[in-house]
């Protein structure tokens, strides 16, 4: 704290610039960026120079002309207004009211900017407006892979996604969304201490404001062909009427999937046992998700509401059907055929968050509460049927009760010319898991696990004459304890106390915008990597998690800039203590091998990333290539392996703006082989997409059709590196499918809704 506090007292030795200061705001007061100020001379209205507000606001201008002067400010979407000339002032401007017919803007603002600690990304007036949904826009953005609302920065890792500044919550929001609808997306691929200490990327997507009152909807369904089909269908209702704001989602998935992989494990031990496996997976998922909720805006400034979430899933059951032939030193041992039979029973999963978010004076408050409950239950039968010895039946059931508390809130205030932010967030998670195998194969569990995480966090950030620099620090003080059979186990118990310290600077070099930041991040294993369930695999290979597993511990340096329609990303991170797979071997019998996980002491990574994204007439392309490097070295029956190799990407997205509303594009998708962790990645794969969209009636009735993988040329190869077993693996996926969406809006609104939530990353622990 002593630190901290230090260099926000440097930070005010930096002198501001000179001349005519101001800020522009909202009526709720946010701050307008680009919004144009203009000084004018008051006897006849002559222009005599001009600025622009950049990210928070803040305009300046150099002028010796103050007196019989008066300044006129401006932006589209707002009404202008003219107020005298005066230091130190602050403007604020309302919203137009009246619609206008296809404006179209033609400037000089950048697609992609840095603003603050986020690389931004414009999609208002963009091409990417006309992608489809939120989800196709995250699709089509540089240093982003996924999709389906799950997205992963490259060589950072999976990232929290918010929605004006609440957090997403159903996988299923992002398909809410009409790209026409979004503003802009900002990337920050350092999160500062605001965010859980495991928060290794964040994506922000900001709606364009909409106003009105009266009821909307938004009914949406897809029908996805491939050798299976998949469904989807969902309504979304909203009401708003003098603050008060009533709305409702409900939506419901059918999904169907396979896999077909081939499978090598060869076991180094007193014998070399050799599997030869032929495994294929099926799958069937039924889900249905319903949200209701309420939100009053007491004032401009004030707002308050509550949202319950229930989420069914009537069925969810799998098939898996597995031909094993071993060898021992190269001679036939064995051949088994294995059935397993999987079919879980899940109770309604609860979740109910309110909130506070409102402004008194300059002070600003953000207050969030959640409560979230689930029980599942899985039933497991394989039956495996040997050629050479006796033939087995493996029943078990596991069931899981998971329970959390959460609560966060948080205060930001304007210090020395910057701002202050401070916050607390505490969770409250139980999480009882049973596991039985009535054969006894394996043994039977009954674990415990009551973890309580109190976390404190302060951020600075302010403007100075070479940039714009932030700092912020994050403590987090956990206690976990474990039980087994309902006995407090100590050796598995664990107490943590961290700090994270977190820096930024930013600045412009002419044309070129560039950020640099320093973060330390920590990933903690899920409640499934903890527990000591045993699931069993075959007679040569069992599953289990590892109570003992630490927190890993990230530091990472990152540095982005753009000029024009290019961006470049380098990051260099260490991890210390990264939870890896890691395959053991029963110690009175070594040929059956027990798939768990370990921590690797240091994995130091190098990532670096390339983007393009000129436009030429109709014709927007995007060219995107990345690679990761790591180094890192393993000790493999006996042997040192070095895995090193660097793992390279590319996406090469096309989109088309054709006449009457018809929107073509063309993405392929390039990854190569490489290294990561303990893993070889051995195939390389080329997928090509494409689809096309037809909008009617402004936009209100959108038809889409889309190819995925049209080509069928998505496979995964890796080989997995142990102390004595080494598994190979390749894999085909239900990639190649044919997509139609229909979309049908009416008087549609976005909801006021501010809650940001409490406890999702435990929630994703789960």
């Amino acid at each position: 704290m002593k630190l901290l506090l230090s260099i926000i007292y440097v930070l005010t030795l930096f002198p501001l610039f000179g001349g005519i200061k101001g800020k522009v705001n909202d009526p709720i007061g946010n701050p307008i960026e680009f919004a144009s100020v203009a000084l004018y001379s008051v006897t006849d209205t002559t222009l005599i120079t001009g600025s622009v507000t950049d990210s928070m606001g803040y305009f300046e201008i150099n002028s010796e002309l103050i007196d019989n002067t008066f300044l006129k400010v401006s932006m589209i979407g707002y009404e202008t207004k003219s107020v005298p000339t005066d230091n130190n002032i602050n403007i604020v401007l309302n919203e137009t009211t009246n619609e206008l017919e296809e404006v179209v803007v033609f400037g000089d603002l950048p697609k992609i900017r840095i603003k603050d600690d986020a690389l931004v990304t414009t999609i208002q007036n963009t091409v990417l407006s006309k992608a489809g949904t939120a989800n196709d826009v995250l699709k089509r953005l540089p240093s982003l892979t996924g999709g389906d609302g799950e997205f992963e920065v490259f060589g950072k890792g999976k990232a929290k996604i918010f929605i004006n500044n609440r957090e997403m919550r159903d996988l299923t929001e992002l398909d809410n969304i009409n790209s026409n609808d979004i503003k802009e997306v900002e990337i920050i691929t350092n999160p500062g201490a605001r965010y859980d200490a495991s928060v290794n990327a964040v994506i922000r997507i900001y709606t364009i404001r909409k106003t009105g009152d009266g009821l909307g909807f938004d009914l949406r369904s897809s029908y996805y062909r491939s050798q299976n089909t998949d469904l989807a269908n969902q309504l979304n209702v909203n009401y708003r009427k003098n603050g008060w704001d009533i709305f409702g989602t409900v939506n419901y998935h059918h999904s169907e999937w396979f896999q077909d992989s081939n499978m090598r494990q060869t076991t180094n031990v007193d014998t070399i046992w050799t599997q030869e496996n032929k495994f294929y997976d099926e799958a069937e998922n039924n889900y249905i998700n319903s949200i209701a909720g309420i939100n009053y805006e007491i004032s401009p400034k004030h707002y308050a509401g509550m949202k319950y979430t229930l989420t069914l899933i009537p069925s969810q059951s799998s098939l898996s059907r597995m031909n094993s032939i071993v060898l021992a030193n190269g001679t036939f041992y064995d051949e088994w055929n294995s059935n397993e039979e999987s079919i879980s029973d899940n109770e309604p999963a609860h979740r109910f968050n309110i909130y506070y978010n409102g402004e008194i004076g300059k002070l600003k408050i953000d207050m969030n509460t959640d409560f979230y409950s689930n029980k599942q239950s899985s039933q497991s039968i394989v039956k495996e049927v040997s050629q050479e010895y006796e033939d087995r039946t493996v029943s078990s059931v596991n069931d899981v009760n998971n329970q959390l508390f959460a609560s966060k809130l948080v205060f930001s205030y304007p210090v020395l010319k910057g701002q202050l932010l401070l916050g607390s967030e505490y969770t409250n998670t139980n999480r009882d898991d049973i596991y039985k195998n009535m054969e006894n194969y394996v043994p039977s569990s009954n674990t415990t696990i009551h973890e309580r995480n109190n976390s404190f966090f302060v951020e600075y950030s302010r403007e100075i004459i070479i940039g714009q620099i932030g700092a912020g620090l994050r403590y987090e003080n956990v206690r976990s304890e474990y039980f087994d059979n309902k006995e407090l186990i100590d050796e598995q118990s664990r107490n943590y106390d961290q700090w994270f310290p977190n820096l930024s600077f930013s600045t412009k070099i002419k044309n070129v915008n560039l950020q640099l930041s320093y973060t330390v991040k920590t990933l903690r294993p899920t409640y499934r990597q903890l527990s000591n369930n045993v699931f069993y695999g075959n007679r040569l290979l069992i599953q289990t998690g590892n109570p003992f597993l630490k927190p890993s511990v990230i530091h990472d340096v990152t540095l982005t800039g753009t000029w024009k329609f290019i961006q470049l990303m380098t990051s260099y991170k260490n991890e210390k203590d990264a939870i890896i797979f890691w395959t053991e071997q029963m110690e009175n019998y070594p040929a059956i091998s027990i798939l768990t996980f370990r921590n690797l002491e240091n994995m130091p990574t190098l990532t670096s990333f390339l983007t393009l994204s000129p436009t030429f007439g109709i014709w927007s392309p995007q060219l995107s290539v990345g690679v990761i490097k790591q180094w890192v070295t393993i000790k493999s029956s006996g042997n040192e392996v070095k895995l090193n190799r660097p793992l390279t990407m590319g996406n090469f997205n096309n989109s088309f703006q054709l006449p009457n509303n018809f929107t073509f594009t063309i993405d392929t998708r390039y990854m190569g082989s490489g290294e990561s962790e303990n893993v070889r990645l051995t195939e390389k794969y080329f997928v090509v997409n494409a689809g096309i969209t037809k909008s009617f009636y402004d936009d209100r009735l959108r038809l889409e059709l889309k190819g995925n993988d049209i080509f069928y040329s998505q496979k995964n190869g890796v080989i997995l590196f142990n102390k004595q077993m080494e598994l190979y693996q390749f894999s085909k996926f239900d990639s190649r499918k044919i997509e139609l969406t229909v979309r049908y809006k009416f008087n549609t609104a976005n909801s006021k809704y501010k809650g940001k939530g409490a406890g999702d990353s435990e929630i994703n622990r789960f």
